[in-house]
């Protein structure tokens, strides 16, 4: 069985079905940079992973609000390796690995979720194009980012496409329970500029609608002030009590101006949720069947967002077609599903690098 070791910055619950997956076709260690970002607040769920996996030591600080760790003993974790897969090229232990393999001749898979609407998108540009020259292939969740990578000059064999997944068993499993009351829109993410819920509030404004805004985050004091009394802050939900959270709504919003994906999307999809999203994120060019299980907007725009919203609240039919169609468009994206992309990928790779020795 190919060994492969996968760099990832900490052990986000979302990802560890994902993981989980990939340990039953791979013989996988995953490495964590750290164990916590302090802007992501979630809840660790060790106890559901399933795989080998370890916490590098190394300290964290922040440089003009980017969260960076500096990592001690990369190249020894990745002693063994058939091939490594790099969860990004934002930190520098992912550049020590990179390093690592082609000094060593291990083939590197790069897993890139950025697109060109990403607000990161435009740093370091020519430092990416050096970067990419050593990477032997790539894993994308989706068409946005796909054509991203290909705009740095990849070319498209180089490329994989690997679904972002989330836990079916999970999101999908709680009953509908939204029965009366005004229209609720449930939006899930950091209460920060990035998420756009600034342009929700400012969209929704007037209609008759119930607003449920889950999160924590930077611009929660200034969201407070905008918000009329018919806008909820829950705070931080944990993971479990999310299905609970989408089964009591009518329709979920993502507002972002930047997103690379967008998990909640699928979330709220497996919920049976129509979706109304911008076309920052990645998730709604594939989770998003136009004027079918929901709608996209350009980010940043109240209007054209509220123009979706309306379409929806006045429209109880579409609202039931649009749910049940989320649901089976979200049921193609699988862990399984993902882990067979990552799977095949590094078996082509490393077969290829095999043959040139």
């Amino acid at each position: 069985m190919t060994r492969v070791a996968l760099l990832t910055e900490i052990p986000a619950p979302y990802r560890i079905p994902l993981f989980n997956a990939l340990a039953q076709r791979v013989e996988l260690t995953v490495l964590f940079l750290r164990a916590r970002n302090p802007d992501r607040p979630y809840e660790l769920h060790l106890d559901e992973i399933d795989f080998a996996h370890r916490i590098l030591p190394g300290a964290e600080l922040t440089i003009r609000g980017r969260w960076l760790v500096v990592n001690r003993g990369v190249s020894r974790a990745l002693h063994g390796a058939d091939a490594v897969v790099l969860g990004g090229w934002n930190q520098p232990a992912f550049w020590e690995a990179l390093a690592w393999c082609r000094v060593r001749r291990v083939p590197s898979i790069l897993w890139v979720e950025s697109t060109g609407r990403d607000r990161r998108t435009g740093r370091l540009e020519p430092v990416k194009r050096a970067l990419l020259r050593s990477v032997a292939a790539f894993i994308v969740p989706g068409e946005a980012a796909r054509a991203y990578v290909e705009s740095l000059g990849v070319p498209a064999a180089r490329i994989w496409v690997a679904p972002n997944a989330v836990d079916a068993g999970i999101f999908g499993s709680a009953a509908r329970t939204r029965t009366d009351g005004p229209c609720r829109l449930v939006a899930v993410g950091r209460l920060a500029r990035e998420k756009g819920l600034d342009t929700l509030l400012e969209a929704a404004e007037g209609l008759p609608v119930e607003i449920v805004l889950a999160g924590t985050g930077p611009e929660e004091a200034r969201l407070r002030r905008m918000a009329g009394p018919n806008v909820t802050f829950l705070g931080q939900v944990a993971r479990d009590e999310l299905p609970a959270l989408y089964a009591d709504a009518d329709v979920a919003v993502m507002p972002s101006r930047s997103d690379p994906w967008g998990m909640v999307l699928n979330e709220a999809a497996l919920a049976g949720l129509p979706l109304v999203s911008t076309t920052a994120a990645g998730a709604a060019h594939e989770l998003i069947e136009e004027g079918v299980n929901g709608f996209r907007v350009p980010p940043g725009d109240p209007a054209a967002l509220r123009a979706a919203l309306v379409r929806l609240l006045e429209d109880d039919a579409l609202r039931k077609t649009a749910g049940e169609r989320s649901r089976e468009i979200a049921a193609r994206f699988t862990p399984d599903a993902w882990a067979d992309a990552v799977a095949a990928a590094v078996s082509s790779t490393a077969a290829r690098q095999r043959s040139r020795r």
